[in-house]
């Protein structure tokens, strides 16, 4: 399912580098990371 979201540019510069560093694209690291903690809130 898609779903399009609005990230301000201060947040997604840092974001950027954080999915850099888990070798990773933006997309599936921001993915990850919403899946991640959905499942710990369960």
């Amino acid at each position: 399912m898609r779903k399009f979201i609005d990230i301000p540019y201060e947040i997604l510069k840092p974001l950027k580098i954080l999915a850099i560093k888990e070798e990773k694209d933006l997309k599936n690291y921001i993915q990850d990371i919403l899946v991640y903690h959905v499942g710990k809130a369960k």
